[in-house]
């Protein structure tokens, strides 16, 4: 590897690490007294935390006695026979891989991050829904697990069902590309300007961390992205649509997941559809 003065672009991205997410979760499980078991296969990262108290709500929600985590509660959804985890607050990249290595090192396989976001580009009626396919990696957290490049990409199945699904919540769906920043009060016009000339969609905090971990743990993560303002500079900014939106999202969630694990059966509302 070519020594770079600068650390973030510098990691042995191939050598094993020494603290691993199955070390601390039994070490968690013993402090605390838990007897480690199955988590679902399939699980939802909340990104601002809003869907939790609709799932207890609506769903019947309930905490997983078997997730020894000391900074995050698992909640299982359960509905139509399909069985979902779900975590609440973990916004920003490092910790939404933090927390999605920890389920991978459980059991989980397939991973949706739900998230809201910024409309980079002009042409978006707000608010809409963006399946990313693809995320510039200007945050921190990829470059721990790949080598540097520009771009990040969605693989799997699991990206194009949620789209094709996505749908049903009641809101344009789109599918494009996003950049992925750790620093959202740092976004500048000049950055704004040239991401929307490349034809970005979006801008969010976790797409390209997630999308890179998936390649590299081998799982399928995908990304929902619920654009609901312009940088908080229009006076409409972050209103999110139908009001019964994140029941909506949490359906349409367990659909993909059931379709992705081959349960078949939708229990949302009625057709879908893919914006241009």
């Amino acid at each position: 590897m070519t020594t770079s003065p600068v650390p973030i672009l510098d990691h042995p991205t191939a050598d094993e690490a020494v603290f691993r997410p199955e070390n601390l979760l039994a070490r968690a499980a013993a402090m605390s007294g838990r007897q480690r078991s199955t988590i679902p296969r399939c699980c939802l990262l909340d990104f601002d935390g809003e869907l939790v108290p609709v799932a207890e709500e609506r769903f019947g929600a309930k905490p997983s006695p078997a997730w020894p985590c000391f900074h995050t509660k698992l909640m299982i959804v359960e509905d139509g026979g399909v069985e979902m985890g779900l975590i609440g607050g973990t916004v920003g990249a490092p910790f939404a891989v933090l927390v999605a290595e920890q389920l991978i090192a459980s059991g989980c396989r397939h991973v949706i991050g739900y998230s809201s976001a910024g409309a980079v580009a002009t042409d978006l009626l707000l608010p809409c829904l963006v399946v990313p396919d693809r995320a510039l990696r200007d945050e921190g957290t990829s470059y721990h697990y790949l080598p540097p490049r520009p771009w990040a990409e969605a693989r799997g199945r699991l990206p194009g069902v949620l789209a094709r699904l996505a749908g049903d919540c009641g809101l344009r769906v789109h599918r494009g590309s996003t950049w992925t920043t750790d620093a959202p009060y740092r976004e500048t016009n000049t950055q704004i300007t040239r991401h929307r000339a490349s034809g970005i969609l979006t801008v969010e905090m976790e797409a390209a961390a997630l999308m890179t971990l998936a390649q590299v743990r081998a799982v399928e993560i995908a990304s929902l992205l619920h654009v609901t303002n312009s940088f908080a500079t229009a006076e409409n900014d972050f209103h999110k649509g139908p009001a019964d939106i994140n029941e909506k999202v949490i359906l349409c969630c367990l659909n993909t997941f059931s379709e992705v694990l081959g349960e078949g059966g939708g229990r949302g509302a009625e057709g879908s559809h893919e914006g241009a």
